[in-house]
């Protein structure tokens, strides 16, 4: 075998976490994250220019969410997932794996913690990522979910005032 078709098949390991401090109690940041219309509006890396569209959307053990993002003229990724743990306004895991077209290029557990602090919550965001096509996307996978949860705040102000 070729050492560029050896290449494709090499995986990378990663342990990504991230932490917020939000102004708002643990069951309003969990249901930004549960609510399709509210995940709308904050759950997407990049900047203005990058979209998103929920397909599907099943909170249960086992249910699945799946959505489409990318740039406006750039490519397309699908994100399927699958609830593997739910415990209401407290945890969140799902499997999740990421698709440029039709190649994988990710598949990794994520799980988001919500703790009451007060008047606000602390998330804790981790995701066990293991990168499937040789590249390692590792920073670009950390600055995504970063660019994401800075959405967050303003998202979860627009659903408490409506």
């Amino acid at each position: 075998m070729a050492a560029k078709e050896n290449s494709a098949l090499a995986t990378s390991h990663h342990t990504i976490r991230l932490q917020r401090r939000l102004p708002a109690p643990p069951g309003a940041v969990f249901a930004a994250w549960t609510d399709p219309e509210a995940l709308a509006l904050w759950y997407l890396p990049g900047d203005h220019t990058w979209s998103s569209r929920i397909l599907e959307h099943e909170l249960r053990v086992g249910g699945r969410k799946r959505l489409t993002f990318g740039p406006v003229g750039g490519p397309t990724y699908t994100e399927l997932a699958r609830y593997e743990d739910i415990v209401e306004n407290a945890r969140l895991c799902f499997a999740m794996t990421i698709l440029r077209g039709q190649e994988r290029l990710t598949t990794s557990m994520v799980t988001a913690e919500f703790m009451d602090a007060g008047a606000c919550t602390e998330l804790r965001v981790t995701e066990q990522l293991v990168l499937l096509n040789g590249e390692d996307g590792a920073a670009e996978r950390e600055a995504g979910w970063g660019e994401t949860l800075d959405r967050l705040p303003a998202a979860i102000a627009r659903i408490r005032s409506s």
